[in-house]
């Protein structure tokens, strides 16, 4: 049974989600390089920390990655992945068709991460050996 101190929690969680300030990561900073395997459809390393442990001290998710000059035309797949066991937390898709593509922001749900989680990438491509930088849009709840 739900009761109403919990529909109240659900509704400020709501009205968080929908309200909160959206913040970028890296801020004032280039954007995180992620890198692909040399096998096509390959999953390459981790990157570095997009948001580093204990950067965003509340619970957060991510709504959108801003993907910025992928090396290759290809097809791309970037996989995020949240906390110290690393556990995928989203996977966006993207194309580059022509190099005059500067920049493409994708839309991705995340699940409410943790507090002080880590945020990191990896990355495959069609061709292989690819790379992009990236940076997310995330946003904080009480």
């Amino acid at each position: 049974m739900v009761t109403n101190d919990k529909w109240v929690e659900v509704l400020r969680t709501i009205n968080e989600h929908v309200h909160s300030v959206q913040k970028v990561a890296p801020s004032g900073v280039a954007g995180i390089l992620v890198t692909s395997h040399g096998d096509a459809w390959t999953l390459g390393d981790f990157s570095n920390d997009i948001i580093a442990t204990d950067f965003v001290p509340l619970k957060f998710d991510i709504h959108g990655v801003d993907v910025q000059a992928p090396s290759a035309n290809a097809n791309f797949e970037l996989v995020l992945y949240y906390g110290a066991g690393d556990i995928e937390c989203g996977r966006i898709t993207f194309t580059r068709t022509n190099p005059t593509l500067f920049s493409r922001p994708s839309v991705i749900q995340t699940p409410i991460l943790p507090p002080g989680s880590r945020v990191r990438a990896k990355l495959m491509d069609s061709g292989g050996g690819a790379s992009c930088t990236v940076k997310v849009w995330y946003h904080t709840y009480l």
